[in-house]
């Protein structure tokens, strides 16, 4: 067997969105025409920038270039080809794809590729969005930044990889490819903003926002309303939601409380309680002459964390959060382990009981994600 030969190029990775739902619906004769197209439309693109393929992997390539600005651009311009292919298709024949870019040492032998570089690169495809260019803080050192804007999405937790990888994509608001005198003139007012327009910004700010798979903060906000109306609702039918009937009668300095089963009536210094047992008549002395609500308040606590643990762990969501089509997964894109899940259960109440201070984080966090997502190392994005 030959010795592997070391060099340092950078991987490129590309995988169809939702490819597994595709195939499960369509003939074999579909199936076929579908790589058919995704072939002809995506790797002469890639190779006219110098790709190298290395291999087919099912719906995915697996590419070698020697530049990582060339790597980049070769991304984008199969992202914006499938924009205009897409155009007026029904979501069923829609071709999206992720892709994925890294830089680093790897070992070629028997044409392939192997190596830490390639792991990362497989790991980021992971979590990348389609219709997206995601790349490593490794392609961004090295690539020329006037000819490809990019901002950054923040320090990652890959599985299977040790330290954190700080990952970046290519970002649509300015034409990729752009000389900086081009960039620099457009926020200056130099060149009217047509101009400078990318020719791949379908839906403006708003849907750029989308195709990255973040879903919209008010979005989020309105799958959390439904989550804590059903938390209600179940807190609800576990203690019986007995009914409050409400009278006016003054009946001395202290306030007495009567029991009765179901039943609970309030006066201005009385609580009035029937059981099983009869008539139950208790003193209280405090003036406020109002009923104590932190057994209620516990009672919500307890039953939004096990609502949060057992519907992550059977659907990866929550109800509130599936009937609006979002999901919660690891930064990897993998389905959240256990302490992740106890973690994002506990900390959701701290950033509720923290005046919700928590959620509002998700408002200015780019992923738009709130404490429990940080602590969690998690994220919520629209479901494929």
């Amino acid at each position: 067997m030959a010795e592997p030969t070391t060099r340092h190029l950078t991987i490129l990775l590309t995988d169809i969105k939702g490819f597994t739902d595709k195939t499960s619906s369509k003939s074999r004769a579909e199936i076929s025409t579908m790589l058919d197209e995704h072939r002809a439309v995506v790797l002469p693109l890639l190779e006219a920038r110098g790709g190298h393929l290395v291999k087919t992997i099912g719906d995915a390539f697996l590419m070698t270039f020697e530049s990582p600005t060339n790597a980049v651009l070769a991304g984008v311009a199969v992202q914006e080809a499938l924009a205009k292919l897409n155009e007026g298709r029904s979501a069923d024949d829609r071709l999206e794809i992720r892709i994925a870019i890294n830089s680093g040492e790897v070992n070629l032998m028997e044409n392939d590729v192997f190596g830490e570089a390639v792991n990362i690169t497989a790991r980021i495809e992971g979590i990348a969005e389609a219709g997206q260019v995601y790349f490593t803080e490794a392609v961004y050192l090295a690539m020329n930044k006037s000819e490809v804007p990019s901002s950054e999405i923040g320090l990652m937790q890959l599985k299977g990889i040790p330290e954190k990888i700080r990952v970046y994509k290519v970002r649509r608001e300015e034409p990729v490819g752009a000389s900086a005198e081009a960039v620099k003139s457009r926020f200056f007012g130099l060149i009217p903003p047509k101009a400078a327009a990318p020719a791949f910004q379908p839906g403006g700010a708003k849907a750029a926002l989308a195709n990255a798979g973040v879903p919209s903060t008010w979005k989020r906000f309105a799958a959390l309303l439904l989550d804590g109306l059903f938390c209600v609702l179940l807190l609800a039918a576990i203690t019986g939601g007995g009914r409050a009937v409400h009278v006016r009668k003054k009946l001395g300095p202290a306030k007495v409380g009567v029991s009765v089963k179901g039943v609970d009536i309030k006066t201005d210094e009385a609580k009035v309680l029937f059981d099983k047992d009869g008539l139950q008549v208790s003193v209280d002395e405090d003036e406020g002459g109002g009923s104590k609500r932190g057994g209620r308040d516990w009672g919500f606590a307890l039953v939004w964390f096990v609502y949060q643990i057992v519907f992550l762990k059977k659907l990866g969501t929550t109800p509130g959060k599936r009937l609006l089509k979002l999901k919660v997964v690891s930064m990897d894109g993998g389905a959240l382990d256990n302490k992740q899940r106890l973690t994002r259960a506990a900390v959701s109440l701290l950033s509720g009981y923290a005046a919700g201070l928590g959620y509002l984080w998700a408002f200015f966090e780019p992923q738009r994600r709130g404490w429990h997502d940080l602590m969690a190392d998690s994220r919520v994005v629209d479901a494929a």
